[in-house]
């Protein structure tokens, strides 16, 4: 059981060490092969859709310094996936075989770079200091909620991944996407404790049932784990916050399992976990 094929976002800001090292670490843990998506904006192709659009043309020398900036920046990720990959003695550059980490050249649009990248992925990992930014604001909901892809938001030390892991459970399609594609993970951990806010199941549409995830995570070789049973009307911030009281070091969790437009307007488990600025490292899918 193990991660073979990892994608990593990388958008030329201060973001991207934190994601990189994570990547690479994750690389050398499982001999996996990570991929390095640059997804800095395209400005020279911006500017030059918007001078057609106002009926204007940008100038040569204009076009040489946005394409001169492009390549500062792809030399930028290049470096820093460089020094992830030496720190974590992992091979760097395209090539056979892992563990490997190479960077991709910017050609598309950075969201159809990802969707089409991640549909053989096993997991994507996004630094948790590039969430508020775009353009990695915009692809993590495409990539949760249209590409389906399990995404890891990473920050702080890898090592933290070896320590105690924590399972938001309520029975949901996404909560059991998450759990699955976090199994390579829960392999690597100390403890396992499985979070269930009594307070917001819906017994109506799911089986939260605790004892079937321990005896699914037995037959994988997980192990099972320890039940934490809680109660609170805010459900993110009580998971949250009873995750960070085990000390996890990974959080895995079903993404939007309600609607998004419910979710805008009322706020949701969700938004709390992608709100942290720091706590356990963020395992979601949809």
């Amino acid at each position: 059981m193990s991660l073979k094929r990892v994608l990593a976002l990388a958008d030329g800001r201060s973001g991207d060490p934190s994601a990189l090292v994570f990547a690479a670490w994750l690389a050398a843990q499982h001999d996996a092969v990570v991929e390095v998506i640059p997804v800095y904006p395209d400005s020279a192709m911006d500017m030059i859709t918007l001078g057609m659009t106002l009926g204007a043309t940008l100038s040569r020398e204009a076009i040489d310094e946005l394409a001169a900036a492009e390549r500062t920046m792809q030399e930028r990720i290049e470096r820093v996936a460089r020094e992830a990959a030496d720190g974590a003695r992992v091979a760097y550059g395209a090539g056979q075989g892992g563990p490997r980490m190479s960077v991709l050249t910017r050609g598309l649009r950075p969201a159809l770079a990802v969707s089409r990248n991640a549909a053989l992925a096993d997991l994507l990992v996004i630094a948790r200091d590039a969430l508020g930014e775009a353009p990695v604001k915009d692809i993590l909901s495409q990539v949760l909620l249209a590409d389906r892809a399990p995404v890891l938001i990473a920050g702080g030390d890898p090592d933290r991944l070896s320590g105690p892991a924590a399972i938001a459970w309520d029975g949901s399609p996404q909560a059991g996407r998450a759990v699955r594609a976090a199994l390579p993970l829960l392999a690597m951990a100390s403890a396992i404790h499985v979070l269930q806010c009594v307070d917001s199941l819906d017994r109506h549409t799911t089986e939260p049932d605790i004892d079937l995830l321990n005896a699914y995570l037995k037959l994988h070789g997980v192990g099972t784990g320890i039940a934490t049973l809680l109660e609170g009307a805010e459900e993110g911030a009580t998971l949250i916050a009873a995750a960070e009281g085990k000390q996890a070091g990974l959080f895995v969790a079903g993404a939007w399992g309600h609607s998004r437009l419910r979710e805008a307007i009322f706020g949701g488990a969700t938004r709390t976990f992608l709100g942290q600025e720091d706590g356990p490292n963020l395992l979601l899918a949809h």
